[in-house]
């Protein structure tokens, strides 16, 4: 991408290049069309005056004199002829006929007598009343000093676009390089982190800061990176945690099967507890399906909706309350008034029925009660049971997939709280817990009242 850049660069300088020989082209041509231009109408003035000396077919020697002098302060050496081609006067002989001071001004500013005229005379016919009265014959003087300053301004137009354009050029090219360096240089970085992660290191980051689309790339780049490192973290523990969990029914149904074939054991009885543990890997297998379903959804953008709190939990309670009436348990909201939010609803959803239903299973008698609220830019949710609760040391193992606590039952796949902790991670929310042992859990979600998602 470098060298793209600098070769696009490069052609605008060389655009430029071409375009400032163009413009020198078109500027000394207009200045030499314009210097032929004046030269040009001197000449037609002279032309009509020296036409103009000639009547009642005859030269009127004065005016034309006057008409020579003229021409000859206009920087043209000029001979008129009559008819037969006989020379009537030139430029000499007006300038023999000046006065000895005149005559050397003259001769210092045209240099007449050096015969410094350029070029050959060119004869020019003259007319009167529509008759052939001579012709008149011009060759231009070599005026030093005009010349030197035409020579001059050619020169100087020259030498300015040479040096803008080397002031230019090198300017742009040294643009050219830092900016190529510059604009590539995050670019090249994503490279480098796109290389290590296709090399299965996925802690590789960005460091772009920048607020354009290379920063909004660079940006969507560490949550993709992020996002897979998460995702291989949850493969290797699910990995983990399956082969532990299956090890333990896997070995027991072999000890079962090997006790039946050395009769140690009837064969009723075995094949019970082998119909048992069956039953056991197939909970565990829907367990690992369900984390699976979750894990899908982790990665999932999905909808983001403005609900109101109240009504959302209040439909989780309906929707549960039989549970809670079959153990003779209750479950009610502590407020009523409304509070407005946007969040991604299935994900909050699958993390309050988490939060509740293992509350549910380890609550015996009393209920449970749920509060909201916001804090800052975070609101909120609240439950709390009046379950056994659970043993200081074992809260922060609560979360660990599989996990299940020394007084819970044997049913239990120690998923739940595992889904909830890592939902409320990828919603850039946390979860806390406080409990009392025989007085009750409190588990407290905080969320971003506007969904993480929208910031992406």
């Amino acid at each position: 991408m470098k060298t793209k850049i600098f070769l696009a660069f490069m052609v605008v300088i060389f655009a430029a290049l071409l375009s400032n020989f163009i413009f020198e082209w078109l500027i000394i041509r207009d200045f030499d069309n314009y210097v032929s231009g004046v030269r040009e109408d001197q000449f037609y003035w002279t032309l009509a005056s020296v036409e103009g000396s000639y009547s009642d077919g005859k030269w009127n020697k004065g005016s034309l004199s006057e008409s020579i002098h003229w021409a000859m302060m206009l920087g043209l050496n000029v001979k008129v002829l009559d008819n037969t081609d006989k020379e009537i006067i030139s430029s000499h002989d007006v300038m023999e006929s000046l006065s000895e001071s005149m005559k050397l001004r003259m001769d210092e500013h045209f240099h007449v007598h050096a015969h410094e005229a350029e070029g050959k005379f060119t004869d020019y016919p003259l007319y009167a009343k529509g008759k052939k009265i001579g012709t008149l014959l011009s060759q231009p003087f070599q005026k030093q000093e005009i010349k030197e300053k035409e020579s001059i301004f050619k020169k100087r137009t020259k030498n300015f676009l040479y040096v803008s354009f080397l002031i230019a050029g090198g300017g742009s090219l040294l643009i050219a390089f830092l900016l190529s360096r510059y604009l590539s240089k995050p670019v090249m970085d994503l490279k480098k982190a796109a290389d290590k992660i296709a090399g299965g290191d996925f802690k590789a980051r960005t460091s772009t800061t920048s607020h354009d689309e290379i920063g909004k790339l660079s940006a969507a780049f560490n949550k993709m990176a992020e996002s897979l490192q998460r995702e291989e973290e949850l493969r290797k523990h699910l990995f983990s945690n399956v082969a532990h969990e299956l090890r333990t029914p896997l070995t027991i149904l072999k000890a079962h099967a090997e006790a039946i074939a050395d009769g140690v054991i009837e064969r009723e009885k075995g094949l019970e507890n082998i119909k048992n543990e069956i039953d056991r890997l197939i909970k565990l297998v829907k367990g690992i399906e369900d984390i699976t379903m979750a894990e899908a959804s982790f990665f999932t953008k999905g909808e983001t909706v403005e609900i109101n709190l109240m009504e959302f939990l209040t439909g989780i309670c309906n929707e549960m309350l039989p549970a809670f009436k079959q153990k003779g348990l209750d479950i009610k909201i502590l407020r009523a008034d409304g509070l407005f939010i946007s969040t991604d609803i299935e994900k909050l959803e699958r993390i309050t029925r988490n939060i509740i239903s293992n509350s549910l299973k380890f609550t015996e008698k009393g209920g449970v009660s749920i509060d909201y609220g916001t804090e800052g830019e975070m609101f909120f949710i609240e439950i709390r049971d009046t379950g056994r609760g659970i043993p200081e040391n074992e809260i922060p193992l609560i979360f660990n997939r599989f996990y299940r606590g020394a007084k819970a039952d044997t049913e239990s796949l120690g998923l739940g709280l595992a889904i909830v902790k890592e939902l409320v991670e990828v919603m850039a929310g946390r979860v806390e817990v406080k409990s009392i042992i025989n007085k009750g859990t409190t588990f407290r979600v905080s969320l971003p009242i506007k969904s993480a998602w929208e910031h992406i």
